[in-house]
């Protein structure tokens, strides 16, 4: 039987005690959650540690999802964590069968489940044919496959990832996708359950009165750490080449907004320019918009 003591659950939040009430009514009785809550609200804490098996962590300021991560890893006691977000929903069945597939293949550094809307989104990606392992006969009906690169709501080894870490300048988007980066330069597997599901709920982990925040935040980090991922990983002109698109993207907002007279419109332009630039010339991910 899979106890508690096999698993903790993380997540990062930032005012998404909603969607986070519904997963812990079904996951808190079998596993430890811990979830950092970013919006630095005392009464969610109160709220949700009404809950068995759930701590929540309030730091002293907004750490983003890599320093979350990272906060959540230490403190977690088990040797295995599932780092999850609000708005991806997942079964219990299917966090038992990772956990199951998890003891049974050796040297791993990642196993996750795969979206239900594969067309729309992967959250893995292969660049070069895998040879099939022998636990792929034992687990056929998982559908078990390596890959090279994968992006959020994944399982991991604290005793086999040992001190790779969160990239924490990173404060969002690409964060996890560099993660794993990481870990197949320190030659560890990254596998997904093509045959193990999970939903991406999108915006709705957060109240519609944040709205204009969460457009901010992601016009200024989206860029800001897409140029930062790319520049990281491979080099500083070939970032500029993957960021050019963003940059005419925001520059045409910006002409339709003042066409259309919305201002709102121009500001998301803007701060994602100044997203683009400030990764350009080497500022730190600094933008932390108020609602």
């Amino acid at each position: 039987m899979i106890m508690n003591k096999d698993l903790t659950i993380i997540f990062s939040s930032y005012q998404s005690q909603n969607l986070l009430k519904k997963f812990i009514k079904k996951f808190s009785k079998n596993f430890k959650i811990i979830i950092i809550e970013n919006s630095l609200d005392f009464n969610i804490k109160k709220s949700l540690e009404k809950f068995k098996n759930v701590k929540v962590l309030i730091p002293n300021q907004n750490l983003g999802l890599a320093r979350s991560y990272n906060l959540g890893i230490k403190n977690a006691k088990t040797k295995l964590v599932f780092l999850n977000n609000p708005d991806l929903d997942i079964s219990l069945k299917s966090i038992k069968i990772l956990i199951k597939c998890a003891k049974n293949i050796k040297n791993f550094g990642i196993i996750s489940p795969t979206y239900k809307k594969e067309k729309v989104y992967k959250n893995y990606e292969i660049f070069s044919k895998k040879k099939i392992s022998s636990f792929n006969k034992k687990f056929k009906k998982y559908d078990i496959t390596e890959v090279d690169r994968i992006d959020n709501n994944f399982l991991i080894n604290k005793n086999i990832i040992n001190k790779i870490s969160f990239d924490e300048n990173f404060f969002l988007y690409f964060e996890t996708i560099d993660f794993s980066q990481n870990i197949k330069k320190y030659e560890k597997k990254i596998f997904v359950l093509k045959k193990v599901k999970f939903h991406h709920i999108g915006s709705g982990s957060i109240p519609l009165k944040f709205k204009n925040l969460v457009e901010k935040t992601r016009a200024f980090h989206f860029n800001w750490s897409k140029f930062y991922f790319y520049r990281k990983n491979h080099s500083y002109f070939y970032a500029i080449r993957k960021i050019l698109p963003n940059f005419v993207k925001s520059l045409k907002k910006i002409f339709i907004g003042c066409i259309k007279f919305n201002y709102f419109t121009i500001v998301i332009g803007l701060i994602e320019l100044m997203g683009i630039f400030s990764a350009i010339f080497f500022v730190k991910s600094f933008y932390r918009p108020k609602n």
